[in-house]
């Protein structure tokens, strides 16, 4: 076993997955024999926000070894926690044999049933658990503040928009999926950008996964939202940059993350298998699907209600597998010529609800005609009350400002 957490903790240092640390049940007793370095580890980055180096770590532990690991981190972690859960059930038998000569057989099934079912947390199907065990409520809580902590004080990553912080306080979660939609070029593109922006500047690596433009029209609308002012966005789409600003906007990133921009093309279909290997290539903690009707399910469906039925299911299901937060953008369907007028429902959503019924948090997107003013109408909100707001939004300059009543 010992040799399967080295494996996993130098994948974690090596690979940057510190989520795991903090999303894979038990790990605080799976690590038997490097308990001590995985607490080093989360004070470590509950301190100075960031991943310490394997060569910080051997300061501490003089005996932790460097070694290399080509696979996925989850690789590892799988199997830590199989060699924990054969290690535990071999345990439980032979207690259960020895219990056998003092006591009644019902007595000692009883106590193994109780034992094995405490595995239950450590198996990848469903699990049942007793919401009233406090115990393990308070170590769950115990995590949830370790992991807002090491994420910069929420556990989640917030919007910048204030009055979308302050209804949804617990930030874009690992395991969250949030539906944006609007009708076609009302600024559903524009405000997920200016998310993975706010992202980028707490820190996180955001990425934006792009059918509807390329890479430079992507890289030219975030350098405009985090220029505020130092640019405009059709200066930028023509080349013509003031260097004097380029350079001060150029060091004003310095040391920051990678924001990370993936696109087909037009050359294949991207379904969530695709962008689950360009989680596991960049380690981003959140992704933006931008939209949801240019992509494809894991089976390529071709019937455009089943297709997106699936890929709903399937981006939730990747949100929590990686702990990521998945912004999943979507297009909506008028009811009449005058309903994109106003921001659509939720029941608007184009070709399936089930998009509404997987979402944790979602919102309408509409920008007003002939005017700067995007609003921003929450439709669903498990994690607070719904919301209202609109922003003043000098596209070209990336000058944005809340409007309040």
């Amino acid at each position: 076993m010992g040799n399967a957490e080295l494996l996993a903790l130098n994948a974690v240092l090596q690979n940057n997955d510190l989520n795991l640390l903090y999303a894979q049940a038990g790990v605080d007793d799976m690590f038997v024999s490097h308990g001590d370095v995985v607490s080093y580890i989360k004070d470590y980055v509950a301190k100075y926000h960031g991943l310490p180096k394997v060569s910080v770590v051997q300061e501490k532990f003089r005996d932790f070894e460097e070694v290399a690991v080509e696979g996925h981190t989850e690789h590892y972690f799988d199997t830590v926690r199989n060699e924990y859960i054969a290690a535990r059930i071999d345990q439980i038998m032979s207690t259960a044999d020895v219990a056998l000569k003092e006591h009644a057989s019902p007595v000692v099934l009883a106590k193994m049933q109780e034992s094995l079912s405490g595995l239950n947390r450590f198996s990848g199907g469903a699990a049942d658990i007793n919401i009233m065990d406090t115990d393990a409520a308070e170590k769950h809580y115990a995590e949830v503040r370790e992991r807002a902590a090491a994420m910069g004080g929420l556990p989640g990553i917030p919007t910048g928009v204030a009055f979308i912080d302050s209804a949804y306080p617990s930030g874009f979660a690992p395991g969250d999926l949030i539906v944006m939609l609007g009708w076609t070029g009302r600024g559903k593109s524009l405000l997920s950008t200016l998310f993975a922006c706010n992202a980028h500047d707490c820190g996180f690596v955001p990425m934006m996964v792009s059918l509807e433009m390329n890479d430079t029209k992507v890289r030219d609308r975030a350098y405009t939202i985090k220029g505020s002012g130092l640019f405009s966005n059709s200066s930028l789409s023509l080349g013509n940059i003031d260097i004097d600003n380029f350079n001060k906007f150029r060091k004003s990133q310095e040391g920051k993350s990678e924001f990370i921009v993936v696109t087909n093309e037009g050359q294949a279909e991207l379904t969530p298998n695709i962008v689950e290997a360009k989680i596991d290539q960049h380690h981003p903690k959140l992704v933006v699907i931008d939209y949801a009707q240019l992509a494809s399910d894991n089976a390529n469906s071709e019937n455009m209600t089943h297709r997106m039925m699936n890929m709903s299911k399937e981006y939730k299901r990747l949100a929590v597998r990686k702990q990521v937060a998945i912004i999943l953008i979507s297009s909506a369907t008028a009811e009449s010529a005058s309903s994109s007028d106003e921001p659509p429902t939720i029941e608007q959503v184009a070709w399936s609800r089930q998009l509404a019924y997987d979402a944790d948090l979602a919102f309408a997107v509409h920008r007003l005609n002939d005017s700067n003013l995007i609003m921003v109408v929450c439709r669903k909100n498990r994690n607070g009350p719904l919301f209202a707001g609109m922003l003043d939004w000098e596209i070209d300059r990336g000058i944005i400002k809340e409007v309040f009543n």
